[in-house]
């Protein structure tokens, strides 16, 4: 099995960084626990649940969406974070409309804690070879 690269702290900020600078909201981390225990997450769910790349990537998203670390642009950072940690590893989700309605919807649903982090490796499942 082929090792998963890891998206480090430093690298999900610049994503908000650069999610802000090009769509708007308040720069700036929140909660840097919750951000580092973001960022951690994908390593614990390889190593503790013998998770695979689809569930290392869902528990990134999820915990950044969902713990809000950021002031702002949450939901962005932690689908550019999945979609960034996803493409690192060579795997690329389709970019077609309905695909990005359906993450767009997943999103929020995660960030009202409406879905779980089942669901979104879930959705990564159904949508990655």
């Amino acid at each position: 099995m082929k090792e998963i690269v890891f998206l480090e702290v430093e690298d999900v900020i610049e994503i908000q960084r650069m999610q802000i600078e090009a769509f708007g909201g308040d720069p700036g981390i929140l909660n840097k626990n919750a951000l580092e225990a973001a960022c951690h997450a994908p390593r614990n769910i390889l190593y503790y649940e013998d998770g695979d790349l689809a569930d290392c990537t869902a528990a990134l998203m999820w915990h950044v969406c969902a713990d809000h670390a950021f002031l702002d642009g949450n939901k962005r950072t932690a689908t550019v974070a999945g979609i960034v940690m996803l493409s690192t590893n060579g795997i690329f989700l389709p970019y077609d409309d309905k695909t990005q309605e359906e993450l767009t919807a997943l999103m929020f649903s995660v960030a009202d804690h409406q879905a779980s982090r089942q669901d979104v490796g879930d959705f990564l499942r159904k949508h990655i070879p």
